[in-house]
């Protein structure tokens, strides 16, 4: 339920926001596309913060704090007035953001899980998926109460859904006299992070700290692609209703792609996540990238609504495949001893690209009037990626 809310509300819907705020203030593509550039900036500098803290003091704490911050950030960001509390807007929001999801979550299932972490990521990640329904009931409130109001309405829905969801999460098995996979423990642990036990287990397991991950060769190999791939991805969230409306979509035909690009994804979300349990991992992420390249040539192309089907069918899983084995991969590869700083760590790395994505697709925009150019470059270099994916080997017993 949180990744839902939180996904569509903070992800996804502003794709939907995009058209309203350029129209009332005038400004350019570019300068509008910044927001969203400024939120994953930040979402790179906190997210190692964030990893740590998951780690340290669990999900529950995180998740709480962060919905009451975010309700509030969106109710801010509703009363805007000028470019720069635009951007001050999007920065406390993408602040708020940060601590809610999805470090956290991500933390508590790769806790809970080891044998299907696979599956478990994937189902957490389809949540994210099915909240691309949200773009198109946005639009619809949009269209209704305004863009004000609707900001102000995702925002109280924040708290609805996410305090009360926040209570129930719990960070690891052991306390509970469980074991992952629900596998009985011996005995419960009251402080599972410093126990004996643990540190016990943490001697004799393969799993990586941070420091030791990062200096392995697989770790770089594989953030390579996720880089590259992230970044079109954010491009074509932020961008892909714009995109349409410009060769001609009406705003709900437009809407309605939108939320059907990331609804489709969780076929992808939740398929690569349980391939991912029996299949190699390379080469799943070398045929997601394949899928996404494609799917952007055809969006470089679309024009009629069967050329948008064909869109959604290559992108959506591909960018849901995409997703979920930047969850799997550094799992598998590094263990769950670190989960959180890890993935926090690849989130910096990859946060050049994912304020690029959205950032330079305006930019091109405002430029050419077309965003035929940017999305030929992005499959171009997603197709570049792919050796990388593939010579990404699991470090074995290298620490």
């Amino acid at each position: 339920m949180i990744h839902f809310w939180g996904g569509g509300a903070v992800f996804y819907s502003f794709t939907a926001f995009f058209n309203p705020i350029v129209d009332e203030f005038g400004w350019s593509y570019a300068a509008t596309s910044l927001a969203a550039s400024l939120r994953t900036i930040e979402g790179g500098i906190a997210s190692p913060l964030v990893g740590f803290a998951a780690d340290r003091y669990g999900a529950r704490k995180l998740i709480f704090f962060g919905s009451i911050l975010t309700g509030f950030a969106f109710i801010i960001l509703s009363q805007i007035k000028s470019l720069w509390t635009f951007y001050s807007a999007f920065l406390a929001l993408s602040i708020a953001s940060s601590v809610l999801l999805p470090i956290p979550g991500w933390t508590a299932v790769a806790n809970w899980f080891s044998t299907k972490r696979g599956t478990a990521l994937g189902f957490l990640s389809a949540a994210v998926g099915v909240s691309g329904v949200m773009i198109y009931v946005v639009n619809w409130l949009i269209e209704i109460y305004g863009w004000r109001t609707t900001l102000i309405i995702i925002g109280i829905g924040m708290w609805v859904v996410g305090i009360p969801s926040s209570l129930v999460v719990r960070n690891r098995p052991e306390p509970y006299g469980l074991a992952p996979d629900g596998e009985r423990s011996s005995e419960p642990l009251s402080r599972p992070v410093d126990s004996a036990q643990n540190k016990s287990y943490a001697e004799h397991s393969r799993d990586f700290r941070v420091q030791q991950a990062l200096k392995t060769k697989a770790f770089w190999l594989i953030t390579g692609p996720f880089f590259i791939a992230m970044a079109t991805i954010h491009g074509v969230i932020v961008h892909v209703m714009p995109c349409l409306i410009s060769v001609g979509f009406d705003r709900e035909m437009a809407s309605l792609v939108a939320a059907l690009v990331v609804f489709v994804s969780t076929a992808g979300r939740f398929g690569f996540g349980w391939l991912g349990d029996w299949m190699n991992k390379r080469y799943l992420l070398a045929f997601a990238l394949l899928l996404q390249a494609l799917g952007v040539l055809m969006l470089a192309n679309v024009q009629s609504v069967w050329e948008a089907i064909i869109f959604i069918a290559l992108f959506g899983p591909a960018y849901g495949g995409v997703v979920t084995l930047r969850l799997t991969i550094p799992a598998a590869y590094f263990g769950g001893r670190a989960f959180g700083a890890i993935q926090g760590a690849m989130m910096t790395v990859m946060v050049i690209g994912t304020t690029a994505g959205p950032l330079l697709t305006g930019m091109v925009y405002d430029l050419c009037a077309s965003y035929y150019l940017v999305w030929i470059v992005m499959a171009v270099a997603i197709l570049g990626s792919i050796p990388l994916a593939l010579k990404a080997h699991a470090p074995h017993g290298e620490k």
